[in-house]
């Protein structure tokens, strides 16, 4: 089966861009990584950038192509990251240990796995509707399963950014995994961050992600949800992969049974401001950020699985 991918991260009406996305691939297996950082804890940048950084080591060293144990490879991700986060605060004597979200996506053998933790979504269409998205670890969330709030009222409820569960801090995480669901021709697997999807409904995304390439319909979603959000809206950051052929564009790139050629993600400018992927992050940070992760890596003994 073809699949076809695009990412891209903005930091909307936000000074900065807290949040982080990335993939790794080999020939049998892809993993896709979105994390948010918290606003309002100290350098949530950090802790997403961590995360990804500690999702795509482990797939590197655990992919031989594939993973052997899809589930504990997603545990074993958020809970590193977790350590790694808290480590991280430690060295730098914080005295707020920074938070991310997460969502995690991995696709092998014609089936896609995935786990969440806080807000960061996870959108499954098909051709014919939405199949399924994860449930938000948010008070709002809580509120509307208790049937006290109604689904027209989240984005404006006044509890609507406090999160439930996240990934660095005192508490473990509690992490929401799937059960797993095999993949069909047609097939859109979407992750976004509250930024993203708290503008845009789904069947908007639906009926857009239908007649464009992946692409260009996911550049149009970030534009309305952009536009939506206004000076005060959030960063906003997807990642999505559609299974099968994917609409005719001239940028379009897609990948045949996950060999390396055309596998491709890209951002764009706009108004004349580059929409970088990362903000960078000081090289002592960076140097930190790599030593924590080897550390973690080491600790969670995952040499010995070579």
């Amino acid at each position: 089966m073809k699949y076809s991918l695009y990412q891209e991260s903005r930091k909307g009406g936000r000074s900065s861009n807290q949040d982080r996305i990335g993939y790794s691939y080999t020939s049998e297996t892809i993993v896709m990584v979105l994390a948010d950082g918290m606003g309002g804890h100290a350098k949530g940048e950090v802790a997403a950038q961590l995360l990804v950084d500690v999702v795509q080591n482990l797939f590197k060293k655990l992919a031989k192509p594939g993973l052997e144990d899809i589930t504990e490879f997603l545990l074993d991700s958020i809970y590193t990251a977790h350590d790694t986060i808290n480590a991280y605060a430690v060295e730098h004597k914080m005295k707020d240990t920074p938070r991310t979200t997460c969502i995690l996506c991995v696709i092998q053998s014609g089936r896609a796995f995935w786990a969440h933790v806080g807000d960061s979504r996870l959108y499954h269409f098909s051709q014919e509707g939405l199949l399924f998205r994860t449930r938000d670890h948010s008070a709002v969330q809580q509120l509307l399963d208790d049937g006290l709030i109604t689904q027209g009222e989240i984005n404006t409820h006044p509890e609507r950014n406090k999160l439930l569960n996240s990934v660095g801090g005192f508490m473990l995480p509690n992490i929401e995994l799937s059960a797993g669901v095999t993949l069909r021709e047609g097939d859109i697997l979407l992750l976004g961050s509250d930024g993203f999807w708290s503008e845009l409904d789904p069947d908007e995304m639906l009926s857009i992600l239908r007649i464009y390439s992946l692409k260009q319909a996911l550049i149009q979603l970030l534009d309305h949800a952009e536009y939506r959000g206004g000076e005060r809206g959030d960063n906003l950051s997807v990642i999505a992969m559609r299974c099968g052929e994917d609409m005719h564009d001239s940028d379009k790139k897609a990948l045949d049974g996950l060999g390396l050629e055309g596998f491709t993600t890209e951002l764009r400018e706009l108004a004349g401001k580059r929409l970088d992927q990362h903000p960078t992050m000081s090289d002592i940070d960076i140097d930190k950020a790599i030593e924590e992760i080897q550390n973690a890596l080491l600790k969670h003994n995952i040499d010995k699985k070579n």
